[in-house]
């Protein structure tokens, strides 16, 4: 079955170990360009701020494979709007790559109220922003000065743990300071 190996020289047979394994690391290398598409790039379009509709056809004219990688919402930006791309624009990457997308959301995520009561008005509203929501207040006779005694939402008192919107505004009633007279 192997006659054709073993009737042969040793020396003959290494030879030609050697040959085919040179034959083969030649044909691997000279085809790399063919694998890699060397030399053929693409620059990536700018779609940051565009809508996810017209980057998605900017990109796949150009041959661009998409995916959305993330979202996020930002209340000053449209929504479907894009906020980050990967590669950024202006690279020079190979053809029939993927570009990574980040979109704002078109709906605003929910989530639970804070319980703001006896905190400071700054510490309330730096807890309100970290979680995108925006406050209004008023005062009310008390002997806290800018103190929370009430979280208020669209007019009716909230409870700490209600789903509410990012992007809402919440009405906090801050103590003045002083006392009611008699």
């Amino acid at each position: 079955m192997f006659k054709f190996i073993t009737h042969r020289p040793l020396w003959l047979n290494f030879i030609t170990a050697v040959v085919l394994a040179v034959a083969l690391f030649a044909a691997f290398i000279l085809s790399l360009n063919f694998l890699t598409h060397h030399g053929r790039s693409r620059t990536v379009p700018q779609v940051v701020g565009k809508t996810f509709a017209d980057a998605q056809k900017i990109l796949e004219k150009q041959g661009f494979d998409i995916v959305i990688q993330d979202s996020v919402y930002i209340d000053s930006l449209p929504p479907l709007a894009i906020i980050k791309q990967v590669p950024e624009s202006d690279a020079v990457v190979k053809v029939n790559r993927t570009v990574y997308l980040t979109l704002n959301r078109s709906v605003a995520p929910m989530i639970d109220m804070p319980n703001l009561i006896g905190f400071s008005y700054r510490n309330a509203i730096m807890n309100l922003s970290s979680l995108g929501l925006s406050a209004d207040t008023t005062y009310k006779s008390d002997f806290a000065k800018n103190s929370v005694l009430e979280q208020l939402y669209k007019d009716e008192a909230i409870s700490p743990g209600t789903k509410i919107r990012m992007g809402s505004r919440v009405t906090l009633v801050l103590g003045t300071g002083v006392g009611e007279m008699f």
